[in-house]
Order: structure tokens, then sequence, then C-alpha cells
């Protein structure tokens, strides 16, 4: 479609009423990054006399450096659901020749299913989606690899995955599915889980770099009474300048954040065959997970720091593992390393997760392809079946 007809679906009354508030919406949002100057320097002075803002000196750094991410889509069909999902691992730029993938072990992954209409598909999708990331990170050997996202949310997702029984009633083409999906792809089938999910968050190569954040724990915890109304990344992004960094903190510094890692859990309650939930699977979900949890007794072992690498990109958060955090040598030259693969204003994130990201966003080409393979199917594109594997909208 032409560049001058791509607002031709929307009402040409609707689209003026649109444009009338747009002035609103953009004062709004210019409001919602505004900082005093008396903000700023109450917060920088009370984050620095607590040795919480450092600079990143100039030294050695790795281009050793990898990201995964994955993808996932359904295409509901009038029969059924066709369900894919991918995950990629993608090296950054380097000056040497490009080093082989550790022998073994993926560098693409992906899974595709047919099922009945069910609501608690989507569950399964993004839940076989974590996995393969999970998979493609703990077995590979880079120094630095970077995971697209935060380790919260990978667990929110796998639990939603395993209890799936909870509210949406996961019936048995669910678990024949996922049991069909790591027989397939590992050796011990459902156990195989909290095996590649401990591989994954144990790994102090593997990272966490959020591209978008709402927590609010060093404003919440540290700068409460400034009146800052913005997210801990926001405000890092304008208060940081180039190299610096915050000191890297476990994770549950404010009252709402270590509530949600009091409470973390994954648990199943799906009705695998052969596989008892209570006794074996279960404790050993908890296990895997067991060193992020915050108890009466223990911080977390994860951590979460900023990073501003370059004057013109905003602050990164970054989840990592308590040795590298404890550990200042390695944590600067991380940083170094992640600064070294920003290349250019358009590309604000490390190259390859820059470049995992487009791949996977790439998925309805695996559709596409899947969809000729439908549409070619001799009984499929029968007369009297035709209608059936259009999708249920026009």
């Amino acid at each position: 479609m032409p560049e001058t007809n791509k607002y031709a679906y929307l009402p040409e009354d609707l689209l003026l009423q649109i444009l009338e508030k747009t002035p609103e919406t953009a004062s709004k949002l210019a409001e919602s990054i505004q900082l005093s100057k008396q903000q700023t320097s109450e917060a920088r002075g009370v984050l620095e006399n607590k040795n919480l803002i450092k600079k990143c000196p100039e030294g050695n750094h790795s281009e050793s450096v990898m990201a995964a991410d994955g993808a996932c889509i359904i295409d509901h069909k009038t029969s059924s659901d066709i369900l894919l999902a991918i995950a990629v691992g993608v090296d950054g730029l380097s000056s040497k020749e490009a080093s082989s993938w550790p022998d073994g072990q993926r560098q693409y992954q992906h899974w595709q299913a047919v099922l009945p209409h069910h609501v608690a598909n989507s569950r399964l999708a993004q839940g076989i989606m974590f996995l393969m990331e999970l998979s493609i990170l703990a077995g590979n050997d880079r120094e630095i690899r970077i995971m697209d996202g935060s380790h919260l949310t990978t667990i929110l997702k796998l639990n939603s995955l395993l209890s799936a029984n909870d509210q949406d009633a996961a019936d048995q083409p669910y678990v024949n599915a996922l049991s069909n999906f790591l027989n397939e792809n590992y050796e011990k089938v459902i156990p195989d889980i909290p095996n590649i999910i401990r591989d994954a968050f144990s790994n102090d190569s593997v990272i966490g770099l959020t591209k978008y954040s709402s927590s609010r724990e060093i404003i919440d915890s540290k700068l409460d009474n400034l009146g800052i109304d913005m997210d801990d990344k926001v405000f890092m992004s304008i208060l940081l300048k180039e190299n610096e960094y915050t000191t890297p903190l476990p994770v549950g510094q404010c009252d709402k954040e270590r509530s949600m890692w009091e409470k973390i859990h994954i648990r199943c309650n799906l009705n695998i065959e052969g596989v008892s939930n209570s006794t074996e699977f279960n404790p050993q979900l908890e296990e895997a997970i067991k060193p992020f949890k915050i108890t009466k007794d223990s911080k977390s072992t994860l951590h979460f720091c900023y990073f501003k690498p370059e004057n013109y990109t905003s602050a990164l958060r970054i989840e990592i593992k308590r040795e590298l955090a404890n550990d200042q040598t390695r944590l600067e030259r991380m940083f170094r390393s992640i600064s070294n693969q920003i290349i250019s204003t358009d590309i604000r994130e490390p190259y390859p997760q820059y470049l995992a990201d487009i791949m996977a966003k790439n998925i309805h080409f695996g559709m596409d392809a899947i969809n000729q393979g439908v549409f070619n199917n001799p009984i499929l594109n029968s007369r009297e079946n035709f209608s059936l594997i259009f999708p249920y909208r026009t």
C-alpha cells in the first residue's frame, strides 16, 4: 500500500478527532519525563553518598557475546489452532572470525502443533518459547549470554505453562503437545524442565537485559521522598552519564518487589502420565528457582543494576547473578563488552539482542510456510473442507 494511503481505513472524522487530542497527549508525555534540577541534584547526591553510582573505567572487553530471543504465533483457523514458536541464538559483532556453535547444542529451535481451539493454547506457545530460549542460553559457551527480558517474566511464563489447570482448565491435547515437544527435544521428557531452568539461572554468564521495565526499586527504596513519578529505567536514563552504572543490588529492594520474590514459584498441576507432581516434579521446580527467592533468612542471589553506555542511549536494566555482581573486574568488563555491541543511534541495544529480536519477529514468515503446506494438502483443499482451513476472521 502506498505511503499516502496508510490512513485509508480510518474514517476522516475519526482521524480528525484523534489529531485534535494529539497535542495534549504530546504535552502529557513531555511532562512525564520532566524532572526539576532540585530533584536530579538531590537524587544524585543521595545515590553518590550511598556509593550507588560508579563510572566504568576504560579497559579490556570481550567479543564473546551472544543473545537469545524467541517469538510465538497462533493462527486461529476455523477448524483448529496452528501454534508456532521459535527461539534463536545470535553471536555479537567480533573482529575475529566467527566461532562455531558448541557441538551438540542448538542455535535455532522451533515447535509447531495443531490443537483444538482452547484459551490455554497461548500459555502453551509462550511457555515452550521460553523453554527453548533458556535451552539455547544454557547450552552455549560464550562469555556473555544475553537473555531478552527479565528472570521474573521467564518464571511467570513457565509457571503459567505448567499450571494451566488453575483457571484455563487445560485439556489432554495441551498436555500431549507439551509432552511430545519435550520428548522430541530432550532426554528425560518432563523432568528435564527443572534442569533447563537451573542450568540457565545458575550460570553467571547468562544476564537478563530488559528493554521495558516498570520497576521502581531504586526510587521507592532510596529516593521515596523526592516525588519522582517515573520508573527506574526512565529515571536512570536521565540521571546517569555516559559509562556510569549503579552498584548492583539484590532484587527486592522495595516492598512491592520484595513481596513478588517472596511469593515467586513454579508449580505443575497438569495430569502428566508417569510424573508425580507432589513428590518429584514440583520439588525439583522449586529447587531450580530457590536461589532467587527471598526468605526471612536470605536475600535473593539475583541482582540488578543500570548502565548507560552512551549519552544517546537510554539506561539498560541488567539482571546478573551474585557471583558477577561481587566481582567488580568482571562486572566492568561485562559493561564494556555490552557497550562495544552498541553501534548506532538507530540500534539502542546490544547488536546480538537487536538481531535476535529481528529474526524472532519474522516468525510470520514461518507461519506463511506452514500455510502453504496446509493449502497444498489434498484433503484440506478439497471443496468440502476448504472453508475450514481459513482463519475465522475474514
